[in-house]
């Protein structure tokens, strides 16, 4: 008996030996920052604020394929988590795939916008709020599949997917592909760089036996995946929910003269930053707010002192990160 349990001990440490050394990394190819002035990019295209201040990056796999994409893993689908503030219809998707290998007759892929509200692994433990319930999708052939240059610096070369008819949500949900019919084919979706996440959590994959895991917890780095859904808001807008402890609203929206950015936190901050960014990425106003209790605030800038057009607004509380929001200046 002793002899027996030796060599079931002796294979579960191989197994996990085995499993722990699959979910290596063998390389980083970098991309050159998103140029938003690209035509191809929709006016209501959201994007995780890591991708307005980090770095396009594309993981290999050690034994072939891409971390976000297809592997020797079997990994079957990757997804992003997307907050709603306010009811939207999503119309699409915004997909920045940075390398696709056809092996032989064309596969598929299928966009997909999940629930959020499923069974997964984080980097904590087990969670129920991984992609769930599929509410909407469309298949493409990899031969239709657009993909984007690893050196160029815009998306005019990134997938647009829309759906036939818009997806009205009011909860949380996730956007992402897969792949599970691409066989031998080679795909790279295209991430931010390790940390750029700020431990955030909100990329997902679905491994070859159906599990969902976050990134982190599965490959042990932080990041967010290129999906950029496309959107229009029913209202006015206005966020009224908390996302991580945080609420803030660009007021008046479009922005004109004297205006204000009004945050309210829920927990205590060690340091708040507040950015405005243009559409190219580039930041045109800080506001280094420092150490706040719980409340509400507000920061004001002079709207007229920018050219019209669209902008971008981040807020940073702690270890809680916001998605880039849009407004507009008159």
């Amino acid at each position: 008996m002793k002899e027996t349990k030796t060599i079931l001990l002796l294979a579960l440490i191989l197994s996990v030996s085995l499993l722990m050394g699959q979910k290596q990394v063998s390389g980083v190819k970098q991309l050159n920052p998103i140029n938003f002035m690209s035509p191809k990019t929709p006016n209501d295209t959201l994007m995780p604020a890591s991708f307005l201040t980090g770095t396009p990056t594309l993981y290999l796999y050690s034994q072939g394929g891409y971390i976000t994409g297809t592997n020797g893993c079997g990994d079957q689908a990757k997804a992003q988590l997307f907050n709603v503030t306010s009811p939207c219809n999503i119309e699409g998707c915004l997909v920045w795939v940075g390398a696709k290998e056809i092996v032989g007759t064309a596969n598929t892929v299928r966009f997909v916008v999940y629930t959020a509200d499923g069974p997964g692994i984080g980097n904590a433990g087990v969670v129920n709020t991984a992609p769930g319930f599929e509410q909407a999708s469309i298949e493409i052939s990899m031969n239709d599949l657009d993909t984007s240059s690893s050196i160029t610096s815009t998306l005019d070369g990134a997938h647009v997917f829309m759906l036939s008819s818009p997806l009205y949500v009011t909860t949380d949900y996730y956007v992402g592909m897969d792949f599970t019919n691409t066989y031998d084919d080679i795909l790279g979706i295209v991430s931010t760089t390790d940390g750029d996440a700020g431990g955030t959590e909100l990329a997902w994959e679905r491994g070859y036996k159906n599990n969902w895991f976050s990134i982190l917890s599965s490959w042990d780095i932080d990041i967010d995946l290129a999906f950029f859904p496309i959107i229009y808001m029913c209202g006015i807008g206005i966020q009224t929910e908390d996302i991580n402890g945080v609420i803030f609203n660009v007021v008046p929206n479009p922005a004109y003269g004297i205006s204000k950015i009004e945050y309210e936190l829920t927990n205590p901050s060690s340091n708040v930053e507040i950015k405005i960014l243009d559409v190219t990425g580039k930041i045109v106003k800080c506001f280094n707010e420092g150490a706040k209790e719980p409340g509400k605030y507000n920061v004001t800038f002079n709207a007229s002192e920018l050219q019209p057009g669209n902008y971008f607004y981040t807020i940073y509380a702690g270890n809680g990160r916001q998605f880039a929001k849009k407004f507009q200046v008159e």
